[in-house]
């Protein structure tokens, strides 16, 4: 992954810790929701690249806010890896396993 992708990713990352902050206004298990995120965005960029990681990253943050808690990791790998697979994306492992 390049530089500017890593960025992206953790420029999401810190929008989300922001709308997680906002909305429920407690940290208590999000370093563990963070770093399967991180994990998610990261093989979404891996198999799609920037476009794919705004929308996986965007639908946590509106999950967030609809639902007022936080998405499993789980649950967002699926949502990522039907979006893959609706844009024709090959899928890697760690996606597969949600």
């Amino acid at each position: 992954m390049d530089r500017d992708l890593d960025l992206r990713i953790k420029g999401h990352l810190y929008e989300v810790g922001i709308v997680n902050d906002d909305v429920l206004d407690t940290r208590q298990g999000f370093h563990a929701a963070e770093q399967g995120y991180a994990s998610t965005l990261e093989s979404v960029a891996d198999c799609a690249g920037s476009d794919i990681v705004d929308r996986v990253a965007e639908s946590i943050k509106t999950h967030i806010q609809e639902q007022e808690d936080r998405p499993t990791n789980q649950s967002v790998r699926r949502e990522a890896r039907t979006l893959l697979s609706d844009e024709g994306f090959v899928i890697d492992s760690y996606l597969s396993r949600a």
